[in-house]
């Protein structure tokens, strides 16, 4: 597998494509939902109640075929041989100050191969090339390693930390803050290019 070769088609990587979420994807959805606790609580900085079928159909109704695009552009991933492996999504737009954070949900059968960080950076592309954003902003817990991990490896600076700020798992957690700036996604690009001449 190679890092994300420049696919003729923008919205496809190495091994992943993204596509709008469709009304069938809320089933698996609600299956991952109810399966992975940890992936829940670092999305959501704790436990959510149950979900129910209904609440997926919601979910999917809201955010399908780009349903709601000034609050959320959510995308569904989807490995090549057009098997569901997570979502991700663009939010917390600010397009005055020109920032943006994304949301992504790789299912734990497909997590480890790559598919998240080449969603990460289709998105990036299209939000810094496409939509003039100028700042991507990572918010996470302390303990999601996957995260803080995923954030230097895209480059991202660590900019802060709030203390004691997410309460969950009988105990409070410290929220950490990284960003990447066009320039240095700009950065990013050029290295993956090069990896691509090896």
């Amino acid at each position: 597998m190679t890092d994300h070769p420049r696919s003729p088609y923008f919205w496809q990587g190495a091994d992943i494509r993204l596509r709008p979420m469709h009304e069938d994807d809320g089933a698996i959805w609600l299956a991952d939902q109810q399966s992975d606790s940890e992936a829940v609580r670092f999305l959501g900085y704790g436990i959510d109640l149950p979900s129910s079928p209904y609440a997926a159909e919601q979910f999917v109704e809201r955010y399908a075929e780009f349903n709601n695009r000034a609050e959320r552009i959510m995308f569904s991933i989807e490995r090549l041989d057009g098997e569901l492996a997570g979502g991700i999504n663009i939010h917390s737009m600010d397009r005055k100050n020109g920032t943006f954070e994304t949301g992504t949900r790789i299912y734990r059968a497909h997590r480890g191969r790559g598919y998240g960080f080449q969603a990460k950076v289709i998105v990036l592309r299209y939000a810094f090339y496409e939509l003039r954003f100028q700042k991507y902003n990572i918010r996470c817990m302390e303990s999601n390693e996957p995260m803080i991990r995923h954030a230097a490896r895209l480059g991202c600076q660590a900019e802060g930390r709030i203390r004691r700020q997410i309460y969950t798992d009988g105990r409070f957690f410290d929220e950490l803050i990284f960003g990447l700036t066009r320039e240095e996604f700009d950065e990013l690009e050029q290295r993956l290019a090069q990896s691509q001449k090896l």
